[in-house]
């Protein structure tokens, strides 16, 4: 019984250490733990990654369309400097990536028909009917479709009229704005 009392009142860092001699390490049930937090982590960097990839997407996507909307901007003022605003117009049914230097690295090309289903996500193409440039969603977790429920961004050159009063009486269409925006709004984020 004497011996028993000994071993309870050992110090409690006595107990912790163990036996004088043995090295300490990770149970099994310790190494499982540590295995299971460093898993949950790489699983929400992963996740995080992917967000950014498809932020990464989004913007690069909005970059093509900018650029765009410049050569546009350049195309209608040089029609105007020249005398041809009478041609402004037809800048409606242009495929807007011809006013690039060179086509976008996605771009897919020109097509008849519905070519949503073709076209690898992450890419642009002209529809040629419907006179759109269409944008093709890859990553699109954060993307809510339109009713049509497809992931794309369809865009459309815009071109706006004004009447302005004459001395005569009359009316004329003057310029008012000329545009490259989606033909539907968007939510992205």
């Amino acid at each position: 019984m004497r011996g028993a009392l000994t071993l309870c009142r050992r110090p409690a860092s006595r107990v912790l250490r163990g036996r004088a001699g043995q090295q300490g390490g990770f149970t099994l049930f310790e190494l499982i733990v540590v295995v299971c937090i460093v898993a949950l982590m790489a699983g929400i960097l992963l996740n995080r990654l992917r967000v950014y990839e498809e932020g990464a997407e989004k913007a690069a996507m909005q970059q093509t369309a900018a650029a765009i909307k410049s050569a546009l901007q350049m195309r209608v003022a040089a029609y105007m400097i020249s005398g041809r605003d009478n041609e402004i117009e037809n800048l409606r049914n242009e495929n807007p990536t011809k006013w690039l230097q060179e086509n976008p690295a996605s771009y897919a090309g020109e097509f008849y028909a519905d070519a949503y289903a073709r076209i690898r996500p992450g890419s642009w193409y002209f529809d040629l009917n419907r006179r759109e440039l269409i944008y093709v969603i890859n990553l699109g977790d954060n993307f809510k479709p339109g009713p049509d429920g497809r992931k794309w961004v369809r865009y459309r050159v815009r071109i706006g009229y004004e009447d302005m009063p004459e001395q005569g009486g009359g009316t004329r269409k003057v310029l008012s704005s000329v545009g490259f925006a989606p033909v539907q709004p968007y939510v992205w984020f």
